[in-house]
């Protein structure tokens, strides 16, 4: 039995559709049938998380309808680094030359505005989540744990499974390759070891 990592749906805003905030992002119609996909893929689950952004909860709910859950509501969404309100009611090619400019600073502490987060404290959000998750591995044994996420939430976790590193920008630069060339699919999902 184990704990499974599982990143959202296809939402709006991996179509290059316009999005109203981070946190509101709907599914798509495919996205909904990848969900309903996912619940007749996954065990049967003991316990749920969730973040609190719309699209894993969409993702999650044909599971927790299934299992008779109600999902504990984790901080494991996704990693803010753009400004909600200067994202709103923009799209992913809008916003291209505004992520290109983040990402070429590596600086882990930049922070661009007081409704963004910094690397570093995505960094400790996923690491946190992790000692989580080291804690919980005895319980789920003989039962599971679904975790319903994001892309960029899970990479980083995925990335530091397979060797934990210290804050650097070294890591935010292999993180940022990691995405732009390994990067979950929607509705993929891997377990936690």
């Amino acid at each position: 039995m184990s704990i499974y990592l599982i990143r959202h749906a296809q939402s709006l805003g991996n179509v290059n559709g316009r999005v109203e905030s981070h946190a509101s992002i709907p599914l798509t119609e495919y996205g909904h049938q990848q969900a309903q996909n996912l619940a007749n893929t996954l065990p049967k689950a003991k316990q749920i998380y969730i973040s609190p952004f719309l699209r894993t909860r969409l993702t999650a709910e044909p599971v927790l309808l299934r299992d008779q859950i109600t999902p504990e509501v984790l901080n494991i969404q996704e990693f803010s680094y753009l400004s909600d309100r200067r994202c709103r009611n923009t799209t992913l090619e809008e916003r291209k030359p505004w992520v290109d400019d983040y990402w070429s600073r590596a600086d882990v502490n930049l922070i661009t505005s007081d409704d963004a987060e910094s690397f570093a404290n995505f960094y400790h959000r996923v690491t946190d989540f992790m000692q989580h998750l080291d804690a919980l591995k005895s319980f789920y044994t003989d039962q599971h744990l679904l975790v319903f996420s994001h892309g960029q939430f899970l990479q980083l976790l995925k990335i530091m499974m397979a060797q934990k590193q210290a804050l650097s920008s070294t890591l935010m630069r292999e993180f940022r390759y990691d995405l732009l060339n390994n990067q979950l699919g929607n509705a993929e999902f891997f377990i936690y070891k």
